[in-house]
């Protein structure tokens, strides 16, 4: 293995969602060689592709014996319709079995994504030394997920693991069932209310300058004194305020400010009473408590640690909303 030159193969989970099939042709426009799984197909790949699921073993356990080092991305993530027991199964069952495989196949360097979401919410900016606190079915499942790797690394003296933490990623052809997706098209239909004041910091991670964090961390896999289980949040910087996010989305939109603002104790019962309908009937709606309360949830968090490493943002939070609103209204690739 040298990553350096970044001769190397990688295992890549989650190939096929929208972190996942970014950082598998950035990777092998970089020379590294990709073999990805994931339970969604694809119709065509321009690298070794298995179509599986990660509870499956030995449906991937030859193609993982060859790899160097496995980048673990897949997940079960969601705001609605997502039980604890499928969290369970698809992300702390998964990553149980493809840590067996590994060891099996001798497999001992790991880049993970987990998420801010283990520490839950904060008004202050939090280190990744902040003790493991989720207050939804995710960040659980991936706190445990956590646990588990340093548990793995105390077990496996050669291993090195490192925990990559985003928040709230976005950027051109992010999915529809993402926050600030969401959040830019009810701006843009006009039906956008603010609710609160919007003076919480809100992290969140550009695209772009998250895959630049995931390569500059993976060249620290074949340092020899870097073994170990280590935690960066790669989260832009400075973190904006939602009501700095909000302006900017308007901005580019070239739309006027909103119009309409409620308190969270207005918006609480309206958000609740969407949650039982949605319930009996099936349907996600945009409005929901989950969402109300983390709109006006502070989330804090600090890339102290990965900056102070030598890591260079590269898109500003103004340029990663320009280009973001670009592709919305179809000015962007």
């Amino acid at each position: 293995m040298t990553i350096k030159g970044l001769q190397m193969r990688v295992f890549l989970t989650g190939v096929s969602g929208y972190i996942g099939s970014r950082l598998a042709k950035r990777l092998t426009g970089m020379g590294v060689q990709v073999v990805g799984i994931d339970r969604e197909n694809l119709n065509s790949a321009p690298y070794e592709f298995i179509h599986a699921d990660l509870l499956d073993g030995p449906a991937y356990a030859a193609q993982l014996a060859g790899c160097d080092a496995i980048f673990h991305l897949a997940a079960a993530k969601g705001d609605w319709g997502i039980s604890r027991q499928e969290y369970h199964r698809d992300n702390v069952e998964a990553t149980k079995v493809l840590i067996e495989q590994a060891k099996s196949a001798g497999v001992d360097k790991w880049v993970f994504y987990s998420t801010v979401s283990v520490l839950g919410p904060s008004l202050h900016p939090l280190s990744e030394d902040a003790p493991r606190k989720p207050d939804n079915d995710y960040g659980w499942s991936k706190a445990v997920c956590e646990e588990m790797y340093d548990q793995y690394v105390a077990d496996t003296p050669t291993a090195t693991v490192i925990s990559i933490r985003p928040s709230a990623v976005y950027g051109p052809h992010h999915p529809w069932n993402t926050n600030i997706y969401r959040l830019v098209e009810t701006i843009r239909s006009g039906k956008f209310i603010m609710i609160g004041k919007g003076n919480e910091v809100k992290t969140s991670s550009y695209i772009d300058n998250l895959l630049d964090a995931h390569i500059f961390l993976m060249r620290k896999l074949d340092e020899k004194h870097f073994s170990g289980h280590h935690l960066y949040h790669a989260v832009d910087s400075p973190g904006l305020h939602t009501s700095e996010l909000v302006a900017l989305i308007y901005k580019y939109l070239e739309k006027t400010g909103p119009k309409l603002r409620l308190p969270l104790s207005a918006a609480a019962p309206i958000a609740s009473v969407a949650d039982i309908v949605g319930q009996l009937i099936g349907v996600d709606f945009p409005i929901t408590s989950a969402r109300v309360q983390k709109f006006c949830r502070a989330t804090n968090f600090s890339a102290a640690k990965l900056l102070g490493e030598g890591f260079v943002q590269q898109h500003s939070n103004e340029g990663a909303v320009k280009e973001t609103v670009a592709w919305h209204l179809g000015r962007g690739t």
